[in-house]
């Protein structure tokens, strides 16, 4: 799907579901229905959808069959002590009367509940009501056949009618939280019918703070300034722009209740932007800094060395910048210097960042030093601000540097070049060239252009700064499909670069060799063995060291581990923040979906990697993407939009591979076309193409889908021999899978198939057993087409077009059924025949016969068996057992 800009806020739901907030209304609805009759009082700041909850405590009250009466603390008439207290029950007329008449009338016009009924009184913005409504409400939570549920914000507790409340009656206090990152998420993809990328939902979380309120404003103001797009059915921030400002009264309220201290202490914290607590102690009163943090405006960083003051919500911080003049922010600035220096901080980036925001003077050499000092420490925001404060050949490379670690491509390309030409020292020329290299071979146009990148270089540069180039020519190589000449180069490497930009490229190459050779095992063995909650200095870089290991695990045979690890692998890219790192991700999330079997899931994760990097034609992986989505497309049924990814794939740009899994894509488009005797042809060069390039990875894959779509004996052949020079479990059994289909071998495809499904990778145990079960006849095909029947039943996707229509398995008669049912619940064959009333000899021949139809050999199988057909054991036979 192309990229549509959402420009109409009529694009977000009226009504968002209520997200989140399940274990929230379940304990409301356990404490207010307790049998001691507990009152519940909702809290929460404003925004976090307080109202949304009572509601749906309520819904839950009258599906019980409770009568519930609504109401609102701040509806009143005229201002009367029990205005609000008319609206528990509009019939009474509480003017000119004593809280004790209204009383008296409400409670006797209350519904008189039957039986276990109960009236379950709802009151939203309980601080609304005046002391005399309150007692009254008191006095009614009393009452035995009532319950009471009340709403009010935080800073209500303690003050005015909810402190009255607490006197009179018991309240119980469920407090509401902001929403996490994932309800987040799922609430923004609710809000637009469709997902969203990611990284959109982190700024979002990020921005908003998870308060639902602030989620749909922010929405409206980015779908009115033409901030969002959709890709691909995922919602993601346009490239290049960022939300506006905007205010809500729910944010800026507490703003304007601020005294001028607690004003100004916020600006030094806003301004300061996560400044460490004693420099802020030295700019503003102990009490006051306290009193903002009560008020849920400031926060308490302990994540780092130092404990930093940061403001809650972003917007907050931007509503006090929109507050706050020019010379003033200056002045703020120059305090906040002065005030790190008498600390004796030695936080020279947080320095140099004040000083020039505070227009002092700071050195070229000083500013440059800063901004390499926060690329350093994962800081490639501060980084890339700081090298645009100078002009100069080093400059240019220090900002090219920042840029590529923040996955800006183009960006970094351009300011790299400038470097590379106007730079003298050779040392720095070589590593800006090599970077340059990995950058076009990442995310700009393939290999080829990468290498002519080296070339150039190393003919232009003295031999003894080639170090750099060696090391980007060999994760080019890995990249251009040939394996053996990318491990020959990453051989030559002597040391490792002292660039850690350049080095943190090396950190995947050797585990992605190991893989690309066939050796996931050993690949493994290399890795750390905890890739997860890092920090990087180039996060695109750590994401293909996680991927790398994700796929590893898969072609060892540990998919399900895989899986687990995607989760968190996602996280941390989400976190670092790059596009393409997250893409990368997301893409071996696809895969590992796909060989667990799970279609539907794996077009997901594929979906947002072609939306993140829909604006980076060059990435990478581009046209692994496209070409595993064709297939997953046309798995799910959806031919048109398989064929629209193979168009994409058309306008794929130059120096593509022919080894990796972007081939796949004229694989799948000979399939489609019905041609499947050409795509296996196809299938056989490509295979022969990846072997000769070193990468048995490729070519075992090659072979697995051709074997499929064609057994024969010489394909069987070569993966054995493939296959014998290998280490990954799940290549060993692709070659099992391989030889079994072409000698049409029942037993030993029922048996990979069972190994297939007990590793995780159901999809294959599907097809295995859907193969097996139309060779030969008897127990073995019976057993195979009842698996075929169950896994299809829990498989996404249409059926492969390569696969024989499933056969059905005979079912069980009723007597025979009987039979097994009394014998899987334990009991022997005489006691069966004693309870069915036939003979001893007519029990063991129906027992046989459904040994033979539900494919087992045991009387210890029959009771997974029956489970697996969907018998359960009838209360009859419990009675009997």
């Amino acid at each position: 799907m192309p990229d549509a800009m959402i420009t109409s806020t009529a694009q977000i739901g009226r009504r968002w579901p209520l997200v989140g907030r399940n274990p929230d209304v379940d304990r409301a609805v356990e404490r207010l229905l307790a049998p001691e009759g507990r009152a519940v009082l909702v809290t929460g700041p404003p925004g976090v959808g307080k109202s949304r909850v009572l509601e749906a405590v309520l819904h839950r009250c009258v599906a019980k069959g409770h009568h519930v009466l609504p109401a609102n603390g701040i509806v009143t008439d005229h201002g009367a002590p029990l205005d609000a207290a008319h609206h528990l029950a509009p019939q009474v007329e509480p003017h000119g009367t004593t809280p004790a008449g209204a009383l008296h009338r409400i409670v006797a016009r209350l519904p008189r509940p039957t039986g276990q009924h109960l009236v379950v009184l709802a009151i939203d913005n309980v601080s609304g009501l005046d002391e005399a409504a309150a007692r009254l409400v008191g006095k009614l939570a009393s009452e035995k056949r009532v319950r009471v549920i009340l709403a009010a914000e935080e800073t209500a507790i303690g003050t005015g009618p909810v402190d009255v409340l607490r006197r009179t009656v018991r309240l119980d206090r469920v407090n509401l939280a902001p929403l996490d990152w994932q309800h987040t998420r799922q609430l923004t993809a609710a809000a637009f019918g469709t997902d969203v990328d990611g990284l959109t939902a982190d700024e979002l979380w990020q921005l908003t703070g998870g308060n639902p309120l602030f989620l749909r404003e922010v929405l409206r103001n980015a779908v009115e300034n033409g901030a969002l797009t959709l890709h691909d059915h995922v919602v993601g921030w346009r490239q290049g722009t960022a939300i506006r400002s905007w205010t809500s009264d729910a944010l800026t309220g507490p703003l304007e209740s601020l005294s001028t201290e607690e004003t100004a202490a916020l600006r030094y914290i806003t301004y300061g932007d996560g400044a460490p607590v004693e420099v802020v102690e030295r700019l503003a009163p102990v009490p006051v800094i306290e009193r903002l943090e009560e008020l849920g405006l400031i926060r308490l960083d302990q994540s780092s060395p130092a404990t930093l003051v940061t403001v809650v919500h972003p917007l907050t911080a931007r509503a006090v910048r929109t507050r706050t003049g020019p010379l003033r922010a200056r002045r703020i600035h120059s305090e906040l210097v002065a005030a790190l220096a008498a600390t004796g901080s030695r936080d020279r980036v947080r320095e140099v960042v004040w000083r020039l925001a505070a227009q002092f003077e700071v050195s070229d050499d000083e500013v440059l030093r800063a901004s390499a000092k926060a690329l350093l420490g994962h800081d490639a925001a501060t980084a890339e601000q700081l090298a645009r404060q100078v002009h100069s050949p080093a400059a240019a490379w220090h900002l090219g540097r920042a840029l590529l670690a923040r996955g800006d491509h183009r960006s970094a390309e351009g300011w790299l070049a400038e470097a590379y030409r106007n730079l003298a020292d050779p040392a720095p020329r070589a590593n800006v060239a090599a970077l340059r290299a990995v950058n076009r071979c990442w995310g700009i146009d393939g290999p080829l252009s990468a290498l002519q990148v080296v070339a150039e270089a190393r003919a232009a540069l003295p031999t003894d700064v080639h170090g750099d180039l060696m090391v980007a020519e060999a994760f080019v190589m890995a990249f251009a499909g040939s394996a053996a000449e990318a491990a020959d180069a990453a051989d030559r490497l002597l040391h490792p670069p002292h660039d850690p930009l350049l080095a943190s490229v090396l950190h995947p190459l050797r585990p992605r060799l190991l893989l690309l050779r066939g050796r996931p095992e050993r690949a493994i063995a290399e890795l750390p063995t905890d890739l997860s909650g890092k920090p990087s200095i180039w996060p695109a870089m750590h994401a293909l060291l996680q991927a790398t290991h994700v796929q590893a695990l898969i072609m060892a045979g540990e998919v399900r581990q895989a899986a687990d690890l995607v989760g968190r692998y996602y996280r941390d890219a989400v976190g670092h923040g790059t596009p393409d790192g997250v893409a990368t991700i997301a893409l071996v999330g696809g895969i590992c979906a796909y060989y667990q079997g799970h279609a539907g899931q794996a077009a997901r994760w594929l979906r947002e990697a072609r939306a993140l990097t829909a604006e980076q034609l060059g990435f990478g992986f581009r046209e692994a993407l496209l070409a595993i989505g064709v297939g997953v497309e046309a798995q799910l049924g959806q031919a048109e939009n398989a064929q629209e990814l193979l168009s994409r794939l058309d306008q794929g740009g130059a120096g593509r591979t022919t080894v990796d899994y972007g081939a796949f894509g004229a694989v799948w488009a000979l399939v489609i076309s019905g041609n499947r005797s050409g795509a296996a042809t196809l299938l056989r060069r490509l295979a022969a193409e990846a072997a000769r390039a070193g990468n048995l990875l490729m070519a075992m894959e090659f072979l697995h889908v051709e074997v499929r779509l064609a057994p024969s004996a010489t394909v069987a052949g070569r993966f054995r021999e493939l296959a014998a020079k290998t280490d990954g479990r799940l290549f060993a059994l692709f070659a099992e899978h391989a030889g079994a289909l072409t000698r049409r071998d029942a037993r030993v495809l029922n048996r990979v198939s069972a190994t297939f499904e007990e590793l995780g990778y159901r999809g294959f145990a599907l097809e295995a057993a859907a193969n097996g079960a139309m060779f030969g006849g008897g127990r073995v095909t019976n057993a195979l087409a009842r698996r075929t029947q169950r896994l299809l039943g829990e498989h996404q996707g249409t059926w492969p077009e390569w696969l024989p229509e499933p056969k059905t398995a005979p079912a069980l008669t009723d007597r025979e059924r009987q039979v097994s049912e009394l014998a899987a619940a334990g009991m022997d064959t005489p006691a069966i025949a004693r309870a069915l009333t036939i003979s001893a000899r007519t029990a063991e021949n129906h027992l046989h016969r459904a040994y033979s139809k539900l494919g087992i050999h045991r009387r210890h199988e029959l009771a997974r068996a029956l489970a697996e057909d969907g018998f359960v054991l009838p209360a009859v036979a419990r009675q009997i057992v």
